[in-house]
């Protein structure tokens, strides 16, 4: 450990999708900010598995509805005023689409679509179209069998009717959280990566994070560690919770064209199947629940993906298991002092806990908003910036371009005539770009461009980044490495391993 002692004003410890919208938002103000994210890239702890969604219209009340623990009092329970996950992400949302052009990231609305096979089915339907208007929700429109025929052609025959909310829309989560923290070192916020807290010491007027890059000492310090919140808050004291939750896996198929909406079925207490739409040509399939044992615990398993593999064909017949892609793990987590909001305190002059539960994408925007005040009552002056850029400065794809500058592009460099990524038409100017701007690691390219995010998941293009990122960055192949630390991807050369045997 260094013994390097870096000041800062303030110190987020997290760069997920909740730290590094706060790092942006601080950026705004004359304010000195370090980001302190343990891994190699922003985004890549529990933001990286999470579903996208950036929920809008009935998710919330959907949410409830698979959250009851069964019993009477349903009604009554969905009638219960919007806590504070529900309100920060219906803010929230709305700031994304205000944000995608600034930071230059994708956002899609395909609406939710809820499928109904029986009469109580229906019923619950009634009940969420009656809740909805109640509170004012707009786009919400009930189908018969007709209806979800003209939305989803290939839609199974035996659900009757439906739900369409219009509100519903999807992100890719690690980018948008590269994005935030991008544009806030943009604006002289410094995020600091591969820098894990071991400890911090309550001093007067300050704490002393201890990490394995030496020792940061802040005036304020911003608990956004999510999966380990628990873990952080209790090096000063202030642990009177635990993140709990689910152990959830999941599955990516290519949409050929199969799906154009997020589908559900209807919900109902401890039951909840989604098909999700992402914003680069496949679908989520989501999820199955098991209990949050071991934070640490990636692993998928043959039952479960077994299981998951039933639900796409059950909702759409035509969905073929030869395209399925991928499988992940990821979690829904909660805190244990308020199991159904987030937690967001300040427990203690100077430290704030932000704790996010399960779904934390929506919220972002507005709780980095939430964070910035509560650090103004706590004494931190913010004075707004006026050099303060929004945008954030990233190529367009080569291949959304017209035509005409496509051409003007190869003609200007034919590197971009070179397509390395084929799944997702990735050029090999758009690699090189890419490193030239920090990306290090192959997951970094991965979320920086899409290459390896198609169908081949790299099979194809892997071995030709991997040479274009040694060749940009002057090193060999074999100090590469997927996503940091040890996690290199080649051991030796074929030829020195054939003359060792």
């Amino acid at each position: 450990m260094s013994g390097r002692v870096t000041e800062t004003q303030v110190a987020i410890i997290g760069g997920g999708i909740i730290g590094a919208a706060v790092a942006r938002e601080l950026s705004k103000y004359k304010v000195d900010i370090c980001l302190l994210e343990k891994e190699n890239v922003c985004g890549f702890g529990i933001t990286k598995a999470c579903q996208g969604l950036v929920h809008g219209g009935i998710a919330y009340l959907s949410s409830r509805i698979v959250k009851f623990q069964g019993g009477k009092g349903l009604k009554d329970y969905l009638r219960h005023p919007f806590n504070l996950k529900e309100r920060m992400g219906n803010i929230g949302r709305e700031e994304y689409f205000a944000l995608a052009p600034l930071l230059r990231e994708e956002i899609i609305q395909p609406g939710r679509l809820m499928l109904a096979e029986n009469k109580e089915d229906l019923e619950m339907i009634d009940l969420i179209k009656e809740l909805a208007d109640l509170q004012g929700i707009r786009g919400i429109t009930v189908l018969d069998r007709k209806g979800l025929e003209e939305k989803e052609p290939l839609v199974h025959p035996k659900y009757i009717g439906g739900l369409f909310d219009a509100n519903e829309a999807v992100v890719l989560p690690t980018s948008w959280a590269i994005a935030f923290a991008e544009n806030a070192e943009q604006n002289g916020a410094h995020i600091i990566k591969e820098t894990e807290v071991k400890g911090i010491e309550e001093k007067k007027g300050y704490y002393l994070i201890k990490t394995n890059n030496g020792s940061f000492k802040a005036e304020y310090v911003i608990n956004a560690a999510g999966l380990f919140a628990d873990e952080i808050a209790d090096m000063v004291g202030t642990a009177d919770f635990a993140v709990s939750g689910w152990k959830t896996q999941l599955l990516i198929f290519e949409n050929r064209d199969y799906i154009h909406h997020l589908l559900c079925i209807v919900p109902h207490p401890q039951k909840g199947r989604l098909l999700i739409p992402t914003t680069h040509n496949s679908i989520v399939v989501a999820h199955t629940f098991e209990p949050m044992t071991n934070k640490e615990d990636r692993s998928t398993t043959k039952d479960k993906i077994d299981e998951l593999m039933t639900w796409p064909q059950d909702m759409v017949p035509a969905i073929s298991h030869k395209h399925l892609v991928s499988s992940f793990t990821g979690f829904l987590t909660f805190n244990t002092k308020n199991p159904s909001d987030h937690l967001l305190e300040c427990p203690k002059r100077g430290f704030i806990n932000a704790v996010v539960s399960a779904p934390g994408m929506a919220p972002a925007p507005a709780m980095a908003r939430e964070i910035a005040t509560m650090l103004a009552e706590q004494g931190l002056e913010l004075t707004t910036r006026s050099d303060f850029n929004p945008y954030r400065f990233k190529e367009p794809r080569f291949i959304e371009l017209p035509t005409a500058e496509k051409n003007a592009k190869i003609q200007a460099d034919p590197r971009f005539g070179h397509i390395v990524c084929r799944c997702e038409h990735v050029s090999e100017q758009e690699i090189r770009a890419a490193v030239r701007v920090g990306a290090r690691t192959l997951d970094e390219i991965k979320f920086e461009t899409l290459a390896g995010m198609g169908r081949c998941q790299g099979g194809f293009c892997t071995s030709r980044v991997l040479g274009i990122m040694a060749e940009e960055l002057g090193v060999s192949p074999l100090d590469l490495t997927k996503k940091g630390g040890g996690s290199y991807i080649l051991e030796s050369k074929t030829k020195e391993l054939r003359e060792a045997i």
